[in-house]
Order: C-alpha cells, then structure tokens, then sequence
C-alpha cells in the first residue's frame, strides 16, 4: 500500500478483482450498507454553491440507501464553525485535513500538473484513511484533480471519481472569450492520467461523459444533479418578471452583462416586466429602471418566489449548469443557451440558444406572447420530470451494490466492418460512427476493420473507440474452409482469408458479443469461437431496398431473395433495427430477438442560415448514388425553374455533386465540404428529393437534428412519422413540392415555426441518446455470457 510521501502512481488502473460488493470487498454483509469515504475540497454546507449542492445531494442519496458517509473534506474554503456542525450531524464522520491555498503549485505554467493541488498533510491523511479497519467498501473523490487520494487503496476498494467538470482545456476555452482562468486547469494528458486511477468516473451530465469515455481507461457512468430539497415546488407565478441568480464568477457575470445588452431592464418594464437578479452577480450592476437588484440570498426561493420565469444565458464552459436545475427543481420555467442546458433532455430552441442575445430574444417573445409563456412552462415543467426519473435511476444505480457491479462489469464487444465510419460523411459513416460511440460507454469495444487502413487513418479509427477500445485489422493465418449452413448470398460474399484471421482474433482475444455491420459480413457468424451473443445491425432490409431500385429501374448492389436474408437474420441472436416501421415487421417474423436502435445525432445547435440580407439558401447534401443523383436531377428539372425565380439559392454538397451539370442559375456546388453539419447549419431550407432507396434517409435525420424545415418526399421520410405540416412539408408529387418549397421562401415567420418545430422533433427522436437504450439492453444480454479464457493463456 502507498504511504504519504511515497512515489506518485499515474496512468494506468492497478488490476482489480471484480468481485461482489459488500462481503466479497470488505467483509461486512450487503445488508449492512457500505462504508463510503468521501474525500472533498468542497464542504457539503451551506449549499450556496452549484458544487456544494452536488456534493451534498449525492451524499444524501448514499446515506438514504443505508451507507455510512465519512467525510474527508480538505480545509480548502475555510468553512465556518456553524458549517463544520452541520456537516458532523449530516454525515457520520468529517475528517478535516488542514490546506494553505497559497502552497498550490502551478507547475505547468499557466496550467497545473494533476497533483499540484495536493500537499503533505492531504498524503498523510489519505494514507491514515488507507489503514483503516474495516476498511472502506469505497472511495469517491470529487474532483479529477484529487484522484491522487485513490493510490493509497487496494483493488478491494471501489475508486470512483465524481468529475463535476473538464479540466484539459478549460484555461484556453476561458482565453477565448476573454476571461482569466482563476481555478485549476490542466491538459488533456494530466486530466487523463488522473482519471485512469479510479475503476469508475461519474460524469455530471452525458456530453462530458462521452469526452470521458474517449480519454480514460476507467468505466464511466453519468450521475446527473437533483437538489436535495424536499419541498414542494413554488407555485406558478403569473406575472412579467424574469429572474437570474448567480454567483460573481466571470463567466456568469459576462453572461449576464451580454443578455442585458440584448435585453435592456427598460425595455423589459415597457414591456411590463422587470429583471430581478439575485447573488454575488449583482454587484457588478446598479439600480435602474425595471431591473430589481436582492444581492446575495440564504435561500435561491428568495428569487425564484418573485420570478416567474428564469433566465440562464451561460456562454461557454463545461459541467452541468446547477442554477438550470435548481430553478427548474423550485416550479420555474427557464429559457436559456445550449451551454446552459447542456445534459439535460432539451428538445425546444428556447432551451438550446446559442448566446446570450439569442436568450434575449426568446425571452422578449415570452414578454410578449402568453402562448409562449405557456409553450416554455409547459416545455420546461416536461424536461424536468424527465430529467428527475433519469437522475434519481443513476442514484439508485450507484447506491445499489448490484448497480455498481454492473457499471463496473462491462462486457467485451467486437465489432465487425469494412465501412471506414471515422470520415463520417456518409450516412452509412454516420451510423456506423453514432453506434460506436454509444457501444464504447457500455462495452469494452474491439473493432475489426476488414478493409484497407492506410496509415494516416488509422489513428482517426482509434481515436473514435476511446482509450478503452481497440482497433484491430486482419492478421495472416491461412486459408480456412467455408463453414457448413452459408446461404448462397453468403456463399458469394466468403472469404477464406478473412475468416481464418477472425476465427484466430477471436482465440486470443474472445469476446462476450459480437456485432455485424451490414448483411454483407453475416457469414463471419458461422467462424468457429464465436460467442452465443450476435448482433446484425441491419442498417436496412436489404431484399426490401432491392425491391424498391427495380421499381425504378435500378439494380442495387445487393441482390438476396426475402426469405434468404430472413434465414440470415434467424442465425443471429439478437438484430438491429434503424427504424420503428422494420423494427415492427421484423418483430413479426423474429419474435423477441429485434432490437430498435434508432440513429443518434449529436446536440446540434439550431441552424444559423444565411447572412442578414442575403438570398434564402435551400440545400442538399449527399453522395454520388444513384437515388441521390436521380431525385437531385429531378429537382433541377421539375422545381427548381419554378423556385429560382422567387429570390433563392440552391446549395449542393457531397459526392452528387460530380455527377450534376454546372451553370445552372442560383445553383452552387460545393462538392465535398470537410464539415457536412457546418455546411448544413449555413442553410435556411432543407430539401432531399429522392424517390427510391429504402432504409433511413441520415440526411433527412440531419435536417431534423439542424432545425431546419424541409421539403422531403415521402422516400425521404421512410420510417419517420408525425411531424408532417408541422416539423416539416411532406411533398408527394412536383406540385406539392414546388408549392411547399415556395412558402418556405416566401414566408419567413413559417421558415421559423417549421425550424423550431424541426429542432424539438430531431431531438425528441434522434437526440443524442437514442442509441442509449439499445446498448443497454444488449450489454445486459452480454453480461450473462461466461467470459472465455484466451487461446495464448490456455496454451
């Protein structure tokens, strides 16, 4: 066991057993609850801070489930006598280890190394703690920069870190709107080193745990934030007043500043309104005309009983925006950035503004408009019931010593693809790539990449699975024979080389599930080793797309009779479905063993569109493919002579490009653009004419996911439903879709309501968890499949 004072560990997790918690870790029955160690630089009271809030909130959770909390809070802030007695009643024990804030080092000048924060006496105490008997079933260290605590305990404890934020990066992100860093900061390498010591690292909200899947080695999970405030919310207000609270930090008085710009107290009172601020952040402001200033408050209801609605136009940083939560948490609807919304299931533009004056301008509508008024509380109070059922899981999850265990268990998936999903231009790219990141958060991901890797891209592969994946490529080992029971699509598509080199991979490295991408590759499921988990993601019914090209004179590269791809999928254990509509036909025929995986986009913010003044741009991206090339060349035939003349643009991009005539009057193309969603946020309209292809159309995805309203055709919109007239403009034949097209450009105030219906329906469906519960389902699956040793350990 590490002393104080002995060499510092960073970089690599000490091997564990991961054995049951409870008895199997410490001795002490399940029943008993376990002995959690909480090591903090933070105190848990007064709650007056976004990070004191959160730490007392989780550790209120853990002590209800029954588990002894011992806190080890380093005397960072200088509590007060009255804080210290709160925290002895609330927990059942403090530790408190002295700390001089002038002895932190900032030895990677402007940044600090991982361990700059940590001094002598945090040592002598971490190790005190370490020789404990009992010992402790888990250490939960709040923040990355004192994970140093967690080299002093053996594999027999739990090591979690509770993030709270992204440190690599933060100095600069701060740099570049203006504001000094004044916290610790660190680079990419230090952070991840400091995260690879813990066997899980809780994220405060989804998008930083995606970062932190793809920078550390340790298990992660998100644990969002609920106050731990048990009185019922504030009733509705019914009045103008829009409230604000924070706290003096730059970024939220920046914030403040910009929005009261964009949205002067006087215009509010015209308006009759008033902004009321409360906290530190009122200090930088004076009293004027319509803006009510309370200072600091012991209690945020303070404000929050005067404001009926609240504001948060927060620019920039990362973590979870506490005050969003808490406003929400007390009955207040809450108009705010992206940023400000950032891990909570936001679906409306008023909850994804890209500033501050975006936020002011929402917030003048909600002055204006009592439906608006309605349509924020109604979104508002919505986001929030939901966003409670997923935090209070995730708290039981980690209370729970079976929920423990089993973020901690991640079975191994090796995933099988020639398609190069790294470039992500394509749609079969795009999914490929959506699959991978949301595989990587619950397995441990290989990659077998049967296709050509050339060097420069290799890294841009590796880099997608994380550091906890692998990427693997054919390695020779002979020639092996065609398995027995191949259909004669399979049969067509062998590969001798190939399976001989997977059944080899699968010896040394054996997985617990193994997912197919395409019906191409569905014949590697017969190499010998492999496990009883498959998984075909379907990506499309390939007989049925086949069909559809042959309606229109197309041949389509896969040719296979229905009942022979059914055959195919029943040799599968478990079969991925894009859409709702195959999901459902495939049910029918593959009772139980159908899985839904709709495509997950990032959270995009809502398309910018062209320059103030300029020509509405219309827009089309896509590849070089027949349906692609023949639904654009039928747009520039038969609509666009009809649109061009209104005042408009159209804009192509991608692979179709090559194939489509130049000079065509107000038309552009761009040909392959290195960003398809920037290119796609500079657009005001979408179109995707096509009329043949099958399967789900990514682009039309992509649009929904941009906000922007679109003109589709029914092909376009193949497995998506309830959103027509409304989130976008079904055209069935040319008249419709030079009619829907030609509003669109004539009428702005519709563009808008379409681009905001547009953006709450891309996010309702497509949001950044869809794929969530399709992984979790099948790691579950997988969890029951006995691991296997490897052939080089049996040897």
């Amino acid at each position: 066991m590490p002393q104080a004072g002995s060499p510092r560990k960073r970089g690599t997790p000490t091997a564990r057993k991961r054995g049951t918690l409870g008895k199997g870790r410490c001795g002490a029955p399940d029943s008993a609850g376990m002995r959690i160690l909480a090591i903090s630089p933070t105190p848990s009271h007064p709650q007056d801070a976004g990070n004191r809030a959160r730490i007392h909130a989780v550790l209120s959770g853990l002590k209800a489930a029954g588990h002894a909390i011992h806190l080890c809070l380093l005397m960072r802030e200088n509590p007060s006598p009255a804080a210290l007695a709160a925290m002895r009643d609330a927990w059942d024990e403090l530790v408190e280890v002295p700390h001089d804030r002038a002895r932190e080092a900032r030895s990677l000048a402007p940044l600090n190394a991982i361990d700059d924060w940590i001094l002598p006496e945090a040592e002598a105490a971490f190790a005190a703690l370490a020789a404990r008997e009992p010992r402790f079933d888990l250490v939960l260290v709040n923040y990355v920069f004192l994970s140093r605590a967690l080299d002093f305990f053996d594999h027999r404890t739990i090591k979690v870190i509770d993030a709270h934020d992204i440190f690599a990066g933060r100095a600069e992100a701060l740099a570049a709107i203006g504001l000094e860093n004044r916290f610790f900061a660190t680079t990419a390498g230090e952070e991840a080193a400091g995260l690879d010591r813990a066997d899980l690292v809780l994220a405060i909200q989804q998008e930083e745990r995606r970062h932190f899947t793809g920078v550390t080695r340790a298990a992660t999970a998100t644990l969002g934030h609920l106050p731990a405030d048990p009185r019922p919310p504030l009733p509705p207000g019914e009045g103008l007043s829009i409230g604000y609270i924070s706290s003096g930090n730059p970024l939220n008085t920046r914030a403040l500043r910009r929005f009261l710009a964009a949205l002067p107290p006087a215009e509010v009172a015209a308006a009759g309104g008033r902004m009321v601020v409360a906290g530190d952040a009122c200090q930088a402001l004076s009293p004027a005309e319509g803006l009510h200033l309370l200072g600091p408050v012991p209690d945020p209801d303070a404000l929050y009983a005067e404001a009926d609605l609240g504001v948060n136009p927060h620019e920039g940083g990362t973590g979870l925006k506490i005050k969003t939560v808490e406003a929400l948490a007390r009955g207040r609807p809450v108009i705010g950035t992206a940023a400000a919304f950032a891990g909570l299931p936001a679906e409306h533009v008023f909850h994804a503004a890209p500033d501050a004056a975006a936020v002011a301008r929402h917030a003048r509508r909600w002055l204006a408009s009592a439906a608006f008024r309605a349509e924020v509380a109604e979104a508002s109070a919505r986001l929030f019931q939901r966003y409670a059922l997923e935090v209070a899981a995730s708290r039981a999850a980690l209370a729970s010593p079976a929920g423990l265990a089993a973020m901690l268990d991640r079975p191994r998936l090796l995933m099988l693809t020639d398609v190069p999903y790294w470039r992500g231009s394509l749609g079969n790219q795009a999914r490929i790539s959506a699959v991978v990141a949301a595989a990587r958060e619950e397995f441990d991901l290989d990659l077998l990449f049967t296709g050509e890797l050339p060097g420069a891209e290799r890294q841009a592969a590796r880099n997608a699975l994380g550091r906890r994946g692998r990427l693997f490529t054919p390695l020779p080992a002979g020639e092996a024979p065609m398995p027995w029971g191949l259909t004669p699509f399979e049969k067509t598509r062998f590969d001798g080389a190939l399976l001989a080199s997977l059944e080899a991979h699968l010896a040394r490295n054996p997985p617990q599930a193994v997912m197919v991408q395409y019906l191409r590759l569905s014949w590697m499921r017969l190499a010998a080793g492999m496990p009883k988990m498959t998984v075909l993601d379907t990506h499309d019914v390939m007989s049925l797309r086949a069909q559809n090209f042959r309606l229109f004179g197309q041949e389509h590269f896969i040719q296979i009779p229905v009942a022979e791809e059914l055959k195919i999928l029943d040799g599968f254990a478990q079969v991925m479905a894009i859409q709702a509509e195959e999901a459902r036909w495939l049910e029918a025929l593959l009772p139980g063993r159908v899985v839904l995986a709709p495509h997950a986009m990032p959270a995009l913010l809502p398309a910018r569109g062209s320059a103030p003044g300029s020509l509405p741009r219309i827009g089309f991206i896509g590849g070089d493919s027949p349906m692609n090339r023949d639904g654009l060349r039928w747009l520039l035939d038969q609509v666009w002579p009809a649109i061009q003349t209104l005042g408009a643009e159209l804009h192509v991009a991608g692979g179709v490009c090559a194939a489509m005539p130049a000079g065509r009057p107000g038309v552009v193309l761009h040909g392959e653009v290195p960003d398809h969603l920037a290119f796609l946020g500079t657009l005001d309209i979408g179109v995707n004419p096509v009329f043949y292809g099958g399967g789900l159309k990514i682009k039309t995805v992509e649009y929904l996911a941009s906000g922007l309203p679109s003109v589709l055709t029914a092909e376009a919109l193949y497995g998506i439903q309830g959103g027509a007239g409304t989130a976008y403009a079904l055209a069935e034949d040319r008249a419709a879709f030079v009619a829907a097209l030609a509003k669109l450009v004539r009428d702005r105030a519709a563009r808008a309501r379409m681009a905001e219906a547009a953006f709450a329906f891309g996010r309702r469906h497509f949001g950044p968890q869809a794929l969530a519960p399709a992984m979790g389902t099948l790691a579950a699956l997988a969890r029951g499949v006995p691991r296997v040793a490897a052939a080089s350990v049996l040897a």
